[in-house]
C-alpha cells in the first residue's frame, strides 16, 4: 500500500483554541463585570454626593425664608396674642403681618410660613399664611403637634429637613428658627414647600445607572465615552449646586450657611498655639428699606449688587496670608460680614473702616442712593483673640457695635467695647448662632 501523509489531528488545536477563546472571553466578562462594578459603584457615590449636595442646598434655602420671614413678624403683636380675642383685637396690625408673610410666601414660592408659640405646654398657631385659616371653620389660633424640625427650634438650633413634616395634605421640605425677645425664646418661624424633585432626582439617578449599564454591554468603547461625559456632567453638577448652597443668590456673595460652616471647621482645626490674629466687620445698608418701598425692590437688589462689588473688592485683595481666610458674606438682608486677617490691634481696624466709609462716600455709583435715600453704611468691629475667642461671641460683639453706630447717628464706625453691653434695649440681634 503507499504510503500516506498522516494528517495533523486538529482535535488537540482546535481544544486549545476553543480553550483560549473561552478563557478570554471569561477574562473580558470578568475585566467588564469589575468595570461595570466600578462604575456603578462611582456612579452611586457620585449621585448620593449630588442627592446630598441638593438636600444641603434646599436646607439652606428653607433657612434663609426663615430667616426672612423672621423680619416681617411684628414682635410686640406676637407676644401678645395668647388666644383668638388677642388676634380680633388687634386685627389691622395683624392683618399686615399676615399680608407680609403671604407676599414673602408667593415670592419665594413656599407652601406655608407660620409662627409657633408655646402656651401652657401647647404649641399654637399665632401667625399662618394658609389662605383656609382665618375662617370659623378653621381659625388662626390653632393647636399644633411640633414635628422634629420644630422641636429642634423650640431648643433654640436652626432646623432643616427633607420631606420632614407628613400630614393629609401632603409631604414637605421644612425649616424652622427660633424667635428671640431679650435673650429668650419666645416661639419659632418656620416654613414648609411641598416637594417632590429631590425623589425625581433619585429616580433620575437609578435611570441614568441602568442606562449606563445598558450601553457599557454594547461596546466597551462607548461605555469609556460615556463614563468620562458622565462622571464630567455629574462634576459640573455638583459644583453648580454647591456654588448654589455656599452663595447668596443676588450678590454671588458667600452667604450665611457658608460662614459659619468655614468658621465652624475653621474653629475645629486650628491649633491652641495657632497665633491667628484677625478682625470681624458687620456691615449694615442704612435706609435700605427706603430703597426697597420707593424705588422698588429691583432698584434694590441693584444695590445689594453693587454694595457688595464694593465691599469684596476689598477681601478681594487680602494676602491671605495665616489660617484664615479674607472674605465677604451676605448674611442677611442688607447685612454683610468681613473677616479681616492679620488685623492685630483697635487702630488698623479702624483704618480699615473709615477707608470703607471714605470711598463709599466718593464712589460715584453710590451717589444716587446717598443723595435720594440717605443710603449709608454703618460698621461695627471686634478682634479675634483680644476680645474672644469664640467666633460666635465675636460676631454677636461685632452686631453689638454696629446697632450703636447706627444709634449714634448711622453711616459710622465703632468698635465694640465693654460699655456697649448686649447692644440697644429691645432690639433683637440680627444674627443668631447655632447652640454649641
Amino acid at each position: 500500500m503507499p504510503k500516506t501523509k498522516t494528517k495533523k489531528s486538529k482535535l488537540v488545536p482546535g481544544v486549545k483554541t476553543e480553550r483560549f477563546r473561552q478563557n478570554a472571553i471569561l477574562v473580558v466578562s470578568v475585566l467588564l463585570a469589575l468595570v461595570l462594578a466600578a462604575t456603578i459603584g462611582l456612579t452611586i457615590r457620585n449621585n448620593n454626593k449630588l442627592n446630598a449636595i441638593l438636600e444641603e442646598s434646599v436646607k439652606s434655602e428653607l433657612l434663609a425664608v426663615c430667616f426672612a420671614a423672621r423680619d416681617d413678624i411684628d414682635m410686640e403683636l406676637f407676644l401678645s396674642i395668647d388666644s383668638e380675642a388677642d388676634i380680633q383685637a388687634n386685627q389691622p396690625r395683624f392683618d399686615e403681618t399676615i399680608e407680609k408673610l403671604r407676599e414673602l410666601k408667593n415670592e419665594v414660592g413656599a407652601t406655608y410660613i407660620y409662627a409657633l408659640k408655646e402656651i401652657d405646654g401647647k404649641y399654637y398657631f399665632i401667625f399662618d399664611t394658609d389662605e383656609e385659616t382665618g375662617t370659623p371653620e378653621s381659625p388662626m389660633f390653632d393647636e399644633y403637634e411640633l414635628a422634629p424640625v420644630h422641636e429642634d427650634a423650640f431648643a433654640g438650633g436652626l432646623s432643616a429637613d427633607i420631606m420632614n413634616v407628613e400630614d393629609e395634605w401632603g409631604s414637605y421640605n421644612t425649616g424652622a428658627i427660633p424667635l428671640f425677645y431679650e435673650g429668650e425664646i419666645v416661639g419659632i418661624v418656620s416654613t414648609d414647600v411641598e416637594d417632590t424633585y429631590i425623589e425625581r432626582s433619585k429616580q433620575t439617578a437609578t435611570l441614568d445607572a441602568v442606562l449606563l449599564l445598558i450601553v457599557m454591554l454594547v461596546t466597551m468603547a462607548l461605555l469609556l465615552g460615556l463614563l468620562i461625559m458622565l462622571l464630567h456632567r455629574n462634576q459640573r453638577m455638583q459644583d453648580n449646586l454647591l456654588y448654589i448652597a455656599n452663595h447668596d443668590a443676588i450678590t454671588k456673595l458667600y452667604n450665611r450657611y457658608y460662614l459659619f460652616t468655614y468658621l465652624a471647621q475653621w474653629n475645629k482645626v486650628r491649633r491652641n498655639d495657632d497665633e491667628t490674629f484677625f478682625a470681624l466687620l458687620f456691615v449694615d445698608l442704612d435706609n435700605f428699606k427706603q430703597v426697597n418701598d420707593i424705588a422698588g425692590h429691583e432698584r434694590g437688589d441693584d444695590l445689594l449688587r453693587v454694595i457688595s462689588q464694593f465691599l469684596s473688592s476689598y477681601t478681594d485683595a487680602c494676602t491671605n496670608e495665616g489660617s484664615i481666610e479674607c472674605m465677604t458674606a451676605r448674611i442677611g438682608g442688607d447685612e454683610f460680614l468681613q473677616i479681616i486677617p492679620n488685623i492685630t490691634n483697635p487702630e488698623e481696624l479702624e483704618q480699615w473702616a473709615r477707608t470703607l466709609l471714605d470711598d463709599f462716600a466718593v464712589n460715584p455709583e453710590f451717589q444716587p442712593f446717598i443723595q435720594d435715600f440717605g443710603v449709608g453704611l454703618s460698621i461695627g468691629g471686634a478682634l479675634f483673640p483680644s476680645q474672644t475667642t469664640n467666633y460666635n461671641e465675636l460676631i454677636r460683639l461685632a452686631d453689638i457695635a454696629m446697632y450703636q453706630a447706627k444709634e449714634n447717628g448711622k453711616n459710622n464706625y465703632l468698635l465694640y467695647d465693654e460699655s456697649m453691653g448686649n447692644g440697644p434695649e429691645g432690639i433683637v440681634l440680627s444674627v443668631r448662632t447655632e447652640k454649641r
